[in-house]
């Protein structure tokens, strides 16, 4: 019963995050950062480099990624924790306009 009450909590966070604008003004800061600085990154970097947390970081780039302003790039090493990782970037299209 009580993690069916954490769930609803749960939801009712994100809806009200969403509804306020805040996952649109964190959206806008990942992708500057990824307009800024090109490259491919892994959740962990960005959050480090943000200074956000990796659950609004992973739940931001999950957006990104269904809109299709990031793309998901071969496995590699996350360059703060060494655990492999799947990177994201900006599109090839997008890359080419900067």
């Amino acid at each position: 019963m009580m993690r069916h009450a954490a769930t609803e909590t749960q939801i009712d966070a994100y809806h009200a995050h969403v509804s306020t604008g805040g996952a649109k003004y964190q959206r806008g800061r990942l992708l500057e950062h990824f307009y800024a600085y090109g490259g491919n990154w892994s959740i962990g970097e960005l959050a480090k480099a943000l200074g956000m947390d990796k659950s609004t970081v992973s739940a931001r780039i999950n957006e990104l990624l269904k809109s299709g302003d990031l793309i998901d790039l071969p496995k590699r090493r996350d360059l703060i924790s060494g655990v492999l990782i799947r990177p994201v970037a900006l599109p090839k299209v997008q890359m080419e306009l900067i």
